[in-house]
């Protein structure tokens, strides 16, 4: 799947209040060495680089659309440097100071071989900090999803297919981290009720990354169709003023044993 770097950019998207909170809890210091997995269009990126404005920061991710458009994000900046390399595929040694993924990680199927080459690549000492969607983040996406393909008889499209995330439990992550080699893990979720002014709004959210695999199923003319139903359930959630619904993130630190 092609990602739109401009429209996931655009969208009004949770992720990125929670990535501020997830960059506040990091305590990135100025001197640190940071290494941002699954960059995106680059906007946390250059923040991390302001933070550690007398370190380096290197920002990977497997999409060329989302590295294009974190070159332009960055192009002022003197300390960022993009790299378009998979998680479970980079080949760093001992080189930074933290790990920073902020909604990425939900990406990569093969947490092990992702968690393994994160922990080669931090200094002894060296910290992740770590956010993603949990499992059943949000229960209307799901529930409206599965109506819309009900509704439209679409059951035909989605017979094989296999949902491209990895949405882990806190135990679930918990023992992970502790398999890949680090210590004083610290994993916990925080719940977020979000807010949207349109239907139209939510959509442009979904359509630019939980619906993406969903639509990429379909015949282009059957995709109009399929989001309009999609978003035709969430007038469920109408509060007379807004359109709200609950988004659960998980959140995970840990420490490279010295």
């Amino acid at each position: 799947m092609r990602w739109d770097a401009d429209r996931y950019d655009r969208a009004k998207a949770p992720q990125i209040e929670a990535g501020k909170e997830l960059t506040i809890m990091a305590g990135i210091r100025e001197n640190d060495s940071v290494l941002d997995i699954g960059c995106g269009t680059g906007k946390l990126t250059l923040e991390l680089s302001r933070l550690a404005s007398r370190g380096e920061v290197v920002g990977i991710d497997p999409s060329e659309e989302m590295q294009r458009k974190a070159q332009e994000v960055s192009a002022e900046a003197g300390n960022i440097r993009f790299m378009e390399i998979a998680a479970e595929s980079m080949d760093f040694t001992e080189q930074f100071d933290l790990a920073f993924s902020n909604s990425a990680l939900q990406w990569v199927k093969d947490q092990p071989q992702a968690l393994d080459r994160t922990h080669r690549a931090l200094k002894p000492g060296g910290r992740i900090a770590f956010q993603l969607p949990t499992k059943n983040f949000c229960r209307e996406f799901f529930e409206y999803t599965e109506k819309a393909i009900a509704l439209l008889k679409f059951e035909r499209f989605y017979g094989d297919m296999e949902l491209p995330w990895y949405l882990p439990s806190k135990e679930e992550y918990e023992h992970l981290l502790g398999a890949a080699g680090f210590s004083a893990v610290n994993v916990f979720y925080r719940d977020y009720r979000i807010s949207f002014e349109s239907i139209g709004e939510i959509m442009d959210w979904w359509s630019s990354a939980g619906l993406r695999p969903y639509l990429a199923a379909l015949p282009d003319k059957e995709q109009g169709y399929f989001s309009y139903a999609v978003g035709m359930q969430y007038e469920q959630n109408w509060t007379g003023k807004k359109y709200e619904f609950n988004f659960r993130r998980l959140f995970a630190f840990a420490e490279k044993e010295k």
